[in-house]
């Protein structure tokens, strides 16, 4: 039987209801309780990692998760990390680029009802997860309403459905049937010696283009050390934003564009305004998502 260490990092999938609100206030060892069906899929071991909300989460956070994976690679056949549903993309994004062809299934899961709720669909996705992890592949995933989505193509596209989660700019990486059988049409491919980037630099901006952004804006920038502008439609800088963005890049700022679309991504050669973007020099990020873009450029990879 494949041994699977389910890392416990709190998440709605974690959490009771108090004076407060839900709170993730449920163990490892408690989910794995709530779920016996687990025994007949994989040995699991649970490491109490932390338990939060994932808002709450910092890279630092998610640091202590790849740490977590990489020291115990040759000790397990695969790794779950129930997770809270609002970053798990911004986890599963910084995994990939982190823990760099891991050789092992790392596959991130959560809920939008906690574990034991009535409807709930924590069972389900920690029960698909597993399955994934104890499944002969390798890389990040996410596992969630029966799909396995690509670590650095998952993105939330609603706050309340179960099936909140679908893959931007790639087919899934496969289904879970019916009958819980894993069946992977596009499984990650991997090549080199895995390796862990121990050292991450989150100094990265995000600033979303609206209409009639004032020029002012981009001069409180100046010197910041990477800025991610979220463009409309296939990406371009608007004229009156065009001295402004053109000063923040010669003040030193490493200025990158991706697109507002969920689907397309950036071509900065399709119009004239993109192509003013590129030559003054701004960095076009393809059809990346955001959160994919985000972990590339805090890797160093761009």
């Amino acid at each position: 039987m494949k041994q699977v260490l389910l890392i416990a990092t709190g998440g709605t999938i974690a959490c009771r209801e108090t004076a407060n609100g839900l709170s993730p206030t449920l163990t490892g060892g408690e989910l794995v309780r709530l779920l016996p069906a687990l025994e007949t899929v994989c040995a699991v071991t649970v490491c109490e990692l932390m338990r939060l909300d994932s808002t709450d989460l910092t890279a630092a956070d998610r640091m202590q998760m790849a740490r977590a994976v990489w020291e115990n690679r040759s000790r397990y056949d695969g790794f779950v990390i129930a997770h809270g549903t609002d970053t798990l993309s911004y986890t599963a994004a910084l995994l990939h680029h982190v823990l760099r062809n891991i050789d092992r299934p790392v596959v991130l899961t959560g809920s939008m009802l906690p574990m034991g709720a009535p409807d709930s669909d924590a069972p389900r996705n920690l029960l698909d997860a597993c399955r994934v992890a104890a499944a002969d592949c390798a890389g990040v995933l996410a596992v969630l309403h029966r799909k396995i989505i690509h670590g650095p193509h998952a993105a939330k596209r609603h706050s309340l459905k179960a099936d909140a989660f679908t893959s931007v700019g790639a087919p899934l990486a496969g289904v879970i049937d019916g009958t819980g059988c894993v069946r992977l049409t596009h499984p990650p491919q991997h090549g080199g010696e895995p390796r862990f980037v121990q050292d991450i630099d989150t100094d990265v901006l995000l600033v979303k283009l609206t209409p009639d952004l004032p020029p002012s804006f981009f001069s409180a920038l100046h010197g910041y050390p990477r800025v991610v502008v979220e463009a409309f439609g296939a990406g371009g800088i608007p004229r009156w934003l065009e001295g402004a963005v053109r000063a923040l890049i010669r003040s030193g700022t490493r200025v990158y564009l991706t697109s507002q679309c969920a689907e397309g991504g950036v071509d900065l050669h399709k119009y004239e305004v993109g192509r003013r973007a590129e030559a003054m020099g701004v960095i076009p990020l393809g059809s990346r998502t955001t959160e994919d873009a985000l972990a590339a450029i805090q890797c160093r990879e761009l």
